[in-house]
């Protein structure tokens, strides 16, 4: 993919990013030390974010941490099952290919698709190439939609902040 292709798509502004309650390390904008992810529709449907990484996220020096790659791509595929079901959920099972590292300061995009459905649960897709086309990580997820009674538990919202995302919580993912 060239870096041209890396800037095509339409950007997406997530609807949580105005609850003040979510702090999200991947994509919100006010935590300080998070990732601040900006998502884009691509022309084919997927979905996708742009980034590059600095010292604060290497491990080795010049090499981005692998525990923030698996960030990222959770990150990606869980948004985007939220932009494209509606509904928020805790990540079940992450698998990742580490094919080559990521280097601190490289432009990288992170495409996830949903891939499928069924037993209650969402399958995610993802890989993570560089400027040059390269793939450097493919990865897979399972995701279980969150329940309202959890989310208002685990989350510990307010009436005021539960009401404002209830919308995201309780949807049926059907059967594959």
């Amino acid at each position: 993919m060239s870096t041209a292709q890396h800037t095509a798509g339409e950007a997406i502004e997530l609807p949580w990013h105005a609850e003040p309650s979510f702090n999200c390390f991947g994509c919100s904008p006010r935590n300080p030390i998070g990732l601040k992810l900006r998502l884009k529709r691509l022309p084919n449907g997927d979905h996708a974010a742009e980034t590059s990484f600095s010292e604060n996220y290497a491990s080795y020096p010049g090499i981005v941490h692998g525990g923030i790659v698996n960030v990222l791509l959770d990150e990606v595929m869980g948004d985007t099952l939220a932009l494209v079901h509606g509904l928020l959920a805790f990540s079940v099972t992450l698998r990742s290919k580490m094919l080559l590292p990521l280097a601190v300061g490289e432009p990288y995009l992170t495409v996830a698709r949903i891939s499928g459905q069924g037993n209650g649960v969402l399958h995610t897709q993802a890989e993570i190439t560089g400027s040059d086309g390269e793939l450097h990580v493919m990865a897979t997820g399972t995701y279980q939609p969150i329940r309202s009674e959890q989310a208002r538990k685990l989350m510990q919202l307010d009436d005021a902040a539960f009401g404002r995302v209830q919308h995201y919580f309780d949807h049926g993912t059907g059967e594959s």
